[in-house]
């Protein structure tokens, strides 16, 4: 699941910054560099997590134009992200 998760968190990371999406790169790879660090209390963890799901939405970083991804590829992107990240969250 974790291995899904990298490397879908890659994948889009090289995408936004391809497409010139410097900040919401760095943004997301934080993130996942949180959710990945052991050391942080699971809260911490789970809380970063959360915020990658929510990020995956149409309307947060699916409503970004990527030159050279379709509208489609993009969102299959990250729905793929999405699933991933929900199944490393408890519940």
């Amino acid at each position: 699941m974790v291995g899904t998760f990298s490397r879908s968190i890659t994948i889009i990371v090289s995408d936004l910054h391809q497409g010139g999406f410097i900040s919401d790169a760095a943004d997301l790879q934080r993130l996942a560099d949180l959710t990945l660090d052991q050391t942080l209390p699971f809260h911490a963890r789970i809380d970063a997590l959360k915020q990658i799901e929510m990020r995956c939405h149409v309307k947060w970083l699916g409503d970004l134009y990527l030159p050279l991804l379709s509208q489609k590829e993009w969102w299959t992107r990250l729905e793929k992200l999405r699933k991933s990240t929900a199944k490393l969250l408890p519940g």
